[in-house]
């Protein structure tokens, strides 16, 4: 697999890193409103705010944001899931709106709990020992084990995020709208970002539909990811750089 980078260093220079508030520096996939779209998919704002939000995806629901890490991991919370789980509301028990699944952008949610939603009329089985029953139009079942049992047809399933400290009876104080989630983005498609075109899923895989004259191609089989981000560092980085200065990378 080939990833490639513009020698002129345009797309480097139209989107550098960018201080904000207490997030400190921040840059791809992470990008402000202001920015074109070929910095990042996730829009940062309030950067000169007490408090910053974000949209995993530009254009997309507005989460309050608390940390991006070095990792890409980045603590966020639901507003509309806190004030329903706040007023112990059945609307607590929807999936999150998080992006469905994208050709660029991979979302890795961390400490869910899976809840079943049924019809009152269900007879669910007993080894799902947890319930709560106080929702007009459908019962919620669930269990600290990590077997779960297939669930009766008129059942569907949830996951939300939960806070792994507090008692299991109480399931408006076990579920939580704080949590983190961990971003990354695709190589290939990250490579169409630097370029400035789309990518898209072609026979299955994601590709970029334009290509540059000009680009510095790196084979990210080889040299695996972790190198990838390296070369990607130092090339954002650096206004000036030929295909020796990358061999440092191999």
């Amino acid at each position: 697999m080939l990833v490639c980078a513009s020698k002129d260093g345009l797309a480097f220079n139209k989107c550098l890193p960018f201080n904000c508030g207490k997030l400190g520096e921040i840059g791809f996939p992470f990008t402000n409103n202001t920015s074109p779209e070929i910095c990042g998919p996730c829009v940062v704002d309030g950067c000169n705010e007490n408090s910053q939000r974000i949209q995993l995806v530009r254009g997309g629901k507005w989460f309050e944001l608390h940390n991006i890490s070095q990792a890409g991991l980045i603590s966020i919370t639901d507003e509309e899931l806190r004030g329903h789980l706040n007023s112990n509301s059945c609307d607590s028990f929807n999936n999150l709106s998080l992006p469905p699944s994208l050709p660029y952008l991979s979302i890795q949610e961390f400490s869910n709990l899976t809840l079943f939603k049924c019809d009152p009329s269900v007879n669910f089985p007993h080894r799902l020992e947890l319930n709560y029953t106080g929702c007009k139009n459908f019962s919620i079942y669930y269990t600290r084990n990590t077997s779960l049992p297939r669930p009766p047809p008129t059942c569907s399933i949830l996951q939300l995020p939960v806070n792994n400290t507090e008692s299991y009876g109480d399931i408006f104080r076990l579920l939580t709208a704080t949590f983190s989630i961990e971003v990354f983005v695709f190589p290939p498609c990250h490579q169409c970002h630097l370029q400035g075109g789309p990518c898209q899923i072609i026979e299955g895989k994601p590709k970029c539909i334009h290509s540059i004259e000009g680009m510095i191609c790196m084979d990210t089989a080889k040299i695996g990811r972790d190198k990838y981000m390296q070369v990607y560092l130092y090339m954002y980085t650096t206004t000036q750089y030929s295909p020796e200065d990358l061999k440092t990378f191999y």
